[in-house]
């Protein structure tokens, strides 16, 4: 009696904390419900990601620093103002007589000061000066920004695609996950039932204590591992409402539908549309043609500024001068001599496109061996799919069959249980098999530089 007894609390605990660990998430407050395909997961990604919102400032950014660069190509209107005050003026004395003697009378009859302007003196300038051998640099300079542009804009599809990526491998994670706790859900029905068959079958003395003890951890592990996937389920929704743009706490109800049926390329033409398109390519040849730009702006150094321009000067206090008056002309200055700094740096930019072409060189390798390691991966996980294709449909007859004998009575309520876990784990495998051909894809899709999801 004391052992019946023992044996039915130790049940009902297994029962109780079992229907915690299936039920603990439900305990959690609830957030806002979204239904989301895979495409639009990837649109609302491009669309609300804050990485992505960066990038796309960092072209503004680029694109405004090229406008900042062409207008140099311009005159420029300047105004230069002056208020000055004269502790000290330069007197004109003229002696006694100093412009001679007329009729006896001496000019002047006697020293006289002559002031020399005013003590406060005002000046005021507007200048149109245009730049003239200074737009052989300009020029250059010019091109070096539009690279610039170029490469943020290139960089910016380079984090499109990655984003894009990562959508598409947490929304198949999460897939993965959900079929993969249903799995476990059956397994716990599986293990409860084979623990009443034991501790029934030690009741009536058919079956060892063992069998019981061993039963009871079959079923704790059972519910450890339904535990260990809601975890890991909710962790998999916060990264991915993250990546989405949304508030952390949204529940995510992810359209299983996703197609694996893909049209693909010869790996030749992968690799020459890699070279082509690839943001990281792209990004290179605009290094190069900045570093170019670079060399030819620095040997513009050895030629003098000239500049033409028109001043009109207004001036008040200074003796001798108009108040308004106008000049003209053209102004040269030239480093004459400066200690081979000029030709330090042209070494210095000529070294500097060196790096940049031998990089383009290695990222053109790189590219086309992830492109022909992402080709492999995809032959590898079609045959996969192909693989666990043909177990699900085993798994199915088997479960077809058991469910036929155990509605005879020829088969125990927990085979067909676990042939009914069998059947989930088959179809869980095949899904995650579908994931990684789809994964492996997107994958290849980004290394020739298309953004995955958004073509058709």
């Amino acid at each position: 009696m004391r052992v019946t007894l023992k044996r039915r609390q130790i049940r009902r605990w297994l029962v109780l904390s079992g229907s915690f660990l299936l039920y603990a998430p439900i305990l959690v407050k609830a957030g806002e419900v979204k239904r989301l395909t895979l495409s639009e997961a990837v649109h609302l990604a491009l669309d609300q990601n804050r990485a992505l919102k960066i990038a796309h400032y960092k072209v503004r950014e680029n694109e405004a620093k090229k406008a900042e660069e062409r207008s140099a190509y311009f005159p420029q209107l300047t105004n230069q103002s002056n208020a000055l005050h004269i502790t000290e003026l330069q007197d004109i004395v003229v002696p006694t007589g100093g412009f001679g003697i007329a009729a006896g009378t001496p000019i002047p009859p006697a020293n006289t000061i002559i002031r020399e302007g005013q003590n406060s003196l005002y000046s005021s300038g507007t200048m149109l000066a245009q730049p003239l051998s200074q737009l052989l640099r300009v020029h250059q300079a010019n091109l070096a920004a539009a690279a610039e542009v170029a490469g943020s804009e290139d960089e910016l599809k380079k984090v499109e695609n990655d984003i894009a990526v990562e959508v598409h491998t947490l929304y198949y994670a999460i897939l993965a996950a959900t079929l993969e706790k249903r799995a476990a859900e059956q397994q716990v029905t599986f293990a409860t039932e084979s623990l009443r068959e034991s501790e029934e079958g030690v009741q009536k003395g058919s079956a060892l204590e063992v069998a019981a003890i061993s039963g009871r951890a079959d079923l704790l592990q059972s519910q450890q591992a339904v535990l260990t996937v809601n975890l890991q389920l909710a962790d998999l929704n916060t990264e991915l409402n993250h990546l989405l743009g949304l508030p952390l706490e949204t529940q995510l109800q992810l359209d299983p539908a996703v197609s694996t049926e893909f049209h693909t390329l010869s790996i030749e033409e992968y690799e020459k549309l890699a070279v082509e398109q690839s943001p990281e390519v792209r990004t290179a040849e605009q290094t190069v043609r900045k570093a170019k730009a670079g060399v030819a702006a620095e040997k513009t150094t050895y030629i003098p500024d000239i500049t033409a321009y028109a001043r009109h000067s207004y001036q008040d206090g200074v003796p001798f001068f108009v108040h308004n008056f106008g000049t003209f002309g053209i102004h040269l200055e030239y480093d004459i001599f400066d200690f081979g700094k000029r030709r330090a740096v042209i070494h210095e930019r000529e070294a500097q496109l060196s790096q940049a072409e031998e990089n383009l060189e290695r990222l053109k390798e790189e590219v086309a061996v992830a492109v022909e390691r992402s080709y492999n991966k995809v032959e590898r996980t079609r045959n996969m799919v192909d693989v666990a294709r043909q177990i699900v449909k085993l798994r199915q007859e088997s479960e077809r069959l058991a469910t036929e004998q155990a509605a005879r009575g020829e088969l125990l309520p927990a085979a067909l249980r676990q042939a009914t876990a069998a059947s989930y784990k088959a179809q869980a495998e095949l899904l995650q098999a579908s994931l990684a051909y789809s994964l492996a894809y997107a994958e290849l899709e980004r290394s020739v530089g298309r953004t995955p999801g958004l073509q058709p």
